[in-house]
């Protein structure tokens, strides 16, 4: 029997959602597991060690199992962020975002171990989720201008009401004017981010929750037009991109829930028949592609788009 999945073990929606959308980017999990000889004898890697776990029982149709290993994975990442060591409702984002950082941050100690066993190491979050956005300022007045790059694992657009996720992008790419006082004596000077390298897979977080002028932190239930493709540009190359999975969260900040849409992992990039899959926790049904993007206008949260 196939199943897919992840048993609720106390508001834990927003990591069985993010641990359901990292499965779907097979490369990634396979890039994680062809490299277990380095950090397999490294006792520093827990993180690497329980989510590879979950993936060898993600099609199990073992409820118990899957509940200590969904455990442990909880109180591995809680180590470093024990933000998430309790069992109260938690941002998907935050806990996606700790979930990369943290194995981000074992890289040079793995390279460090790889050298000594006389292999190579590659972090896998950096091959395949990591890209840099290069910022330039220029003045105003005098024209003159400096730049500097910055590394993401993903990127978080300010949300334009009935827009598309491409118009979202482009607002995000837009030139902005700050106050800087330059050498010439000018005041003002414009500020424009662009994608000097591109991701395997970009990441997209939806800022649907805003501090008010009361800060008071709010929901935004604006609608967001959905888009199976993407194409971006950098300052190499041009990438198109196609939506292989959604973190969509229901409900207001204080009672809310996440579920996650991704797409049918028998389905072919070749020959695509548009088979998707909604995991609401011990739950999932069938879905498609289309349907996904029509009914999570509202609700769509983080998107994850693969490189073609």
């Amino acid at each position: 029997m196939f199943d897919h999945r992840f048993p609720n073990i106390g508001q834990s929606c927003y990591m069985n959602s993010s641990l359901q959308s990292l499965l779907t980017l097979e490369d990634f999990m396979r890039d994680i597991s062809c490299q277990e000889r380095v950090w397999g004898s490294v006792s520093a890697a827990q993180v690497m060690r329980r989510l590879m776990d979950i993936r060898d029982a993600h099609t199990s149709t073992d409820a118990a199992t899957k509940c200590h290993l969904l455990r442990l994975f909880k109180e591995v990442v809680s180590v470093q962020a024990p933000e998430f060591s309790d069992r109260q409702r938690k941002d998907a984002h935050e806990f996606l975002s700790a979930v990369l950082d943290q194995m981000r941050s074992l890289s040079p100690l793995l390279q460090e171990h790889a050298a000594g066993m006389g292999r190579r190491y590659t972090c896998p979050v950096e091959d395949h989720l990591v890209f840099r956005m290069e910022n330039t300022r220029t003045c105003k007045r005098c024209g003159v201008n400096s730049t500097r790059q910055e590394e993401f694992t993903n990127l978080s657009l300010d949300l334009v009401p009935g827009g598309s996720v491409d118009d979202m992008l482009q607002n995000y790419l837009m030139e902005t004017e700050l106050e800087f006082r330059c050498e010439c004596g000018g005041q003002t000077s414009g500020q424009r981010s662009t994608f000097a390298t591109l991701p395997k897979v970009l990441i997209l977080h939806l800022k649907r929750f805003r501090f008010t002028p009361f800060y008071e932190l709010r929901k935004a239930d604006d609608l967001v037009r959905l888009q199976r493709d993407l194409v971006v540009s950098s300052e190499e190359n041009v990438g198109c991109y196609s939506l292989v999975s959604a973190i969509s969260h229901f409900g207001s900040i204080g009672a809310g829930h996440y579920i996650c849409d991704s797409i049918h992992p028998d389905d072919s990039p070749d020959e695509p028949t548009d088979r998707w899959l909604t995991f609401n926790d011990s739950a999932v049904s069938e879905t498609t592609g289309w349907s996904m993007c029509e009914k999570r206008q509202r609700t769509a949260y983080i998107l994850f788009y693969r490189r073609q």
